[in-house]
């Protein structure tokens, strides 16, 4: 992949970041990190989150920042 494609990559992310509605994506991924916390099932609040534009990079940080991050341990 050259330089150029990853830097219009990036343009088109953050085009589509400054258009869509932040205070729905934030209410959207709250709600899912909400719902985390439960025995509900999540993927129904994962999809409004997707359906309200977050990306895939932000509604892992949110789980990450809820639940930390796994690393399985290694075995031999």
């Amino acid at each position: 992949m050259s330089h150029e494609v990853e830097r219009d990559q990036v343009k088109v992310l953050g085009d589509r970041k400054a258009q869509r509605d932040a205070s729905r994506v934030q209410a959207a991924l709250d709600h899912m990190v909400a719902v985390s916390k439960t025995d509900e099932n999540m993927i129904p609040a994962m999809l409004d989150s997707v359906r309200a534009e977050a990306t895939l990079g932000e509604i892992c940080q949110v789980l990450r920042n809820e639940w930390g991050k796994h690393i399985e341990p290694p075995r031999f």
